[in-house]
């Protein structure tokens, strides 16, 4: 692999888990500013802003499992809530792109290994 490959799958991890924490800071900051902080949708924004904040910071954190393993996490506990609370337009959009952005963060940095 080319070192100019390296370096935009790099740039690539760091860009979409930086958007991921931010995604995932202005979910739970809605949650509280409108007066509904569900338990099982904070804790999946939780497990999912450490893995984005692990990937940002910690390099040896840099593995196709963390991301893959909290967006699991997270989806999981968004389905229980889904399937006892129901879910919004705006709930289910950010549970949809959360879940894909850990995905491609998984994708990213298991091509990268090759």
């Amino acid at each position: 692999m080319r070192n100019s490959d390296v370096q935009t799958r790099s740039r690539a991890k760091l860009v979409l888990s930086a958007i991921l924490a931010a995604m995932t800071v202005f979910d739970i900051v809605l949650h509280v500013a409108i007066d509904q902080v569900e338990s099982l949708r904070i804790s999946g924004n939780l497990v999912v802003l450490a893995a984005a904040l692990a990937l940002l910071f910690v390099p040896s954190a840099r593995r196709a499992w963390v991301p893959a393993l909290a967006g699991a996490i997270s989806l999981a506990l968004n389905l229980v809530f889904i399937g006892r609370e129901g879910i919004g337009p705006l709930g289910a959009v950010l549970v949809a792109t959360s879940t894909a952005l850990c995905a491609a963060i998984a994708i990213v940095l298991a091509r990268q290994r090759r």
